[in-house]
């Protein structure tokens, strides 16, 4: 019987105590193969062209790119290919555009070598990974019915930020769209959360995933 093939794994990251300690983990670990890495999404597309990648682990903030707007295109590019942003934005809009744009895993750069490696394997079987205290949290409303009551009670222009909210936009990329300030944007935000009575940033992150599966906006 022949051995299993090893998960081939390759970074994209501008510091290179970074690449150099990611490689290290990978190559403890015998079911992993660490097949290349490179500071720059340009050169890294470049180079994964004549590789066998199975997953990309990638940072958000590059010198001068950014891994979410790219993520589209590496998708297509690589269909198949798994691809874990490994950064430190603790912040819900990110992970929110990430999500939604196909990202398999979403980890923050704190994570423990032991927990990299586990969650490369999961992301590699299919498995979508994102921060607990996010993804964790029960829904500070229980039931569609009474939702929809307070959804109801949103203004028009509330509702319409809610559904760009809920598509994954972030509060600039609304502005713009809506031809209005962030403050406004902010401000809206701020009411709509009220009305619905969510108390928190987290509480309403988690609305935002149960409103991305439903018709309920």
């Amino acid at each position: 019987m022949s051995a299993k093939s090893p998960i081939f794994v390759f970074v994209i990251d501008d510091h290179p105590i970074l690449r150099k300690g990611l490689q290290a983990e990978i190559e403890s670990d015998t079911s992993l193969k660490f097949i290349g890495s490179s500071d720059s999404i340009k050169d890294g597309l470049n180079l994964m062209k004549f590789k066998n990648v199975d997953v990309l682990i990638m940072d958000i903030s590059l010198k001068e790119e950014n891994g979410i707007s790219e993520l589209t295109t590496i998708k297509n590019k690589f269909p198949f290919l798994k691809v874990i942003f490994f950064t430190m934005h603790r912040d819900w809009d990110y992970l929110q555009k990430a999500a939604n744009l196909g990202a398999d895993a979403y980890i923050l750069k704190t994570e423990t070598s032991t927990n990299i490696i586990s969650i490369i394997k999961n992301v590699f079987n299919g498995k979508k990974i994102f921060p607990e205290e996010i993804v964790g949290l029960q829904n500070e409303i229980d039931s569609n019915e009474e939702l929809i009551k307070k959804l109801n009670s949103l203004s028009k222009r509330e509702k319409e930020i809610l559904v760009h909210l809920k598509s994954g936009k972030l509060n600039r990329e609304i502005a713009e769209d809506l031809q209005i300030s962030i403050r406004t944007v902010e401000t809206h935000r701020s009411s709509i959360m009220q009305k619905l009575e969510i108390h928190s940033t987290i509480g309403f992150a988690k609305l935002l995933l149960r409103l991305q599966t439903s018709n309920l906006v």
